[in-house]
């Protein structure tokens, strides 16, 4: 009876693997040699370009958000302690682009991508889609709240990633013998 109930939860344990495995195929585009015979998906508005739950592929996409924070608070950090009062409002810190982009080189070669994501978040502001050097050296880049302000959202934003990646552990299909 005792083995009974070991090899009875063994069997148990690999139709569930087996079971799992033959759904993941049904949705999987690659496993299909004809695209007729793979079923269609249906996505809710929010579910929809979006990396299933628990994959890998999320857990990258909340590594690539967390880093591509830390770029930003690290622009706002640099116009925090190179930049000069903006004269609109003295709590406030700016920097030209000219200045920013050589004090920038040296921290990284992605500063427009940045400064175009900082300001899609609402924390840095500049004329213009994209500034270039030589031309937009004297464009202010300003940032739209103090700096502690700032770097208490960002980090905040961070952390509550961060929870959300370790909420959602990865589960692995190796075997573990």
């Amino acid at each position: 009876p005792q083995q009974d109930t070991s090899v009875s939860s063994r069997i148990t344990l690999f139709n569930q693997a087996a079971e799992q495995h033959q759904n993941w195929m049904m949705i999987n585009p690659f496993a299909h040699y004809n695209v007729s015979d793979m079923p269609k998906r249906s996505f809710g508005q929010d579910e929809y370009g979006k990396p299933p739950a628990g994959s890998l592929s999320e857990q990258r996409a909340l590594q690539a958000s967390v880093w591509a924070l830390e770029q930003m608070l690290q622009l706002c950090e640099v116009i925090e302690s190179n930049g000069e009062p903006d004269p609109d409002d003295q709590r406030l810190r700016r920097l030209e682009f000219g200045h920013l982009f050589n004090l920038y080189s040296d921290i990284s070669d992605k500063l427009m991508g940045t400064m175009l994501a900082a300001r899609k978040n609402g924390f840095v502001e500049f004329n213009g889609e994209t500034l270039f050097q030589g031309r937009d050296e004297i464009v202010p880049v300003r940032l739209l709240r103090p700096f502690q302000q700032l770097k208490t959202e960002i980090l905040a934003k961070i952390e509550d990633l961060r929870c959300i990646s370790t909420e959602k552990p990865l589960e692995t299909f190796l075997r573990q013998d």
